[in-house]
């Protein structure tokens, strides 16, 4: 396991949640904003990061809006890993 990747999940409640949220299925920047009840700039910043990691990917590269995320077989092993060390609920 990458334990830099571990810890700049950690080191975001945002992108820990976005990441999480992700988990359970495939959503917009703006659903995500309405689910975690964050400010859609912060959502679209961990997204944004967590694309560069490779840890969630955009599904609809082609479009402008309504573009939709879900995440990766990476994000879900350190989400695994996080819920192992950390007991925290992936």
């Amino acid at each position: 396991m990458d334990w830099d990747v571990v810890s700049f999940v950690l080191a975001s409640e945002v992108r820990f949640r976005v990441l999480v949220r992700l988990n359970s299925g495939e959503a917009t920047p703006s659903r995500l904003a309405a689910d975690l009840d964050a400010p859609i700039s912060h959502v679209s910043k961990a997204l944004s990061e967590l694309s560069a990691r490779k840890l969630v990917r955009l599904l609809t590269p082609n479009r402008k809006k309504s573009r939709f995320y879900g995440i990766d077989d990476h994000g879900r092993a350190v989400l695994t890993e996080i819920h192992r060390v950390t007991g925290r609920k992936a």
